[in-house]
C-alpha cells in the first residue's frame, strides 16, 4: 500500500467507525480510507443527488460564505475563475458571478467539460475529501491555474487532539481523503504554491508561485 498523495510507504493503519480501513501517511499526514472502503461511480454520484444545495438554502450560503469570505480580497472584477467540484447546483458559481467575478464551474459527474484556458483563482470547496488519488487531482488543479493564480479549499482538518478513528467526518461514505495542516504544507512544497491564508480548521487558500 502506498500513500495516495505522496506514494510514500511509511504508512500505520487503524480502524474506524463503520469497521472502516484507514491509513495514515507519516509523510506527508494525509489519512485516506481503504480501496476496498471506496463506493463505486454510480453509488458516489446517487449520494450527491441526494444533497439539497441551492441558492434558496441560506445555510448552504452561508456555508460557503466561509470560503468566499477570505478569497475576496485575492480577486479582481476582471478575473476568471471556476468552482472545481460544484455537484450538481453551482452555487458558488452564481455567488461569484454577483461580486463581479466570472465562474465558470466543473464536476466529473454533472458538468465534465474542463475550460480551455487557464484561471485566475479555483474554489474546491467540500471536494478534496472526495479524492481517492489526490495526486493526480492537485496536478491537474496546479495545470488550470495560472502563475500568481489562488486555490481556495474547504474541508475539514484533522489534527492529533481528535479520535480520528469516531470522527464524523468519516461517517459520509463518499470522504476518502483527510488532510493535516502539515499536508497543506507538503502540498506547498510539492506542487509549487505559497500559503496565502488558513483558518487552521476547513479553509486554506494556496497561491501558485510564479516560476521566472
Amino acid at each position: 500500500m502506498k500513500c495516495t498523495l505522496c506514494a510514500g510507504e511509511d504508512l500505520n493503519s487503524f480502524k474506524g467507525n463503520d469497521d472502516v480501513t484507514l491509513y495514515k501517511c507519516n509523510h506527508c499526514y494525509l489519512i485516506f480510507k481503504a480501496p476496498q472502503n471506496w463506493l463505486v461511480a454510480e453509488a458516489e454520484k446517487d449520494r450527491y443527488q441526494q444533497h439539497n444545495n441551492t441558492e434558496e438554502c441560506p445555510g448552504y450560503v452561508t456555508f460557503l460564505s466561509q470560503a468566499l469570505e477570505p478569497t475576496l480580497p485575492f480577486l479582481e472584477p476582471d478575473m476568471e475563475g471556476m468552482d472545481f467540484g460544484c455537484g450538481p447546483n453551482p452555487v458558488l458559481a452564481r455567488m461569484l458571478e454577483k461580486n463581479d467575478c466570472a465562474c465558470s464551474y466543473y464536476d466529473p459527474f454533472f458538468f465534465p467539460e474542463l475550460p480551455d484556458e487557464r484561471q485566475d483563482f479555483i474554489f474546491a470547496t467540500e471536494c478534496f475529501e472526495h479524492f481517492f488519488d489526490p495526486n493526480q487531482e492537485l496536478k491537474l488543479l496546479t495545470a488550470l491555474l495560472r502563475p500568481d493564480g489562488t486555490l481556495t479549499i474547504m474541508t475539514n482538518f484533522w489534527d492529533e487532539t481528535m479520535d480520528v478513528a469516531n470522527w464524523w467526518y468519516l461517517k459520509d461514505s463518499t470522504h476518502v481523503s483527510f488532510f493535516h495542516t502539515k499536508t497543506f504544507e507538503y502540498i506547498c512544497t510539492r506542487y509549487g504554491y505559497d500559503l496565502a491564508y488558513s483558518d487552521n480548521q476547513k479553509v486554506i487558500i494556496l497561491r501558485k508561485k510564479v516560476v521566472w
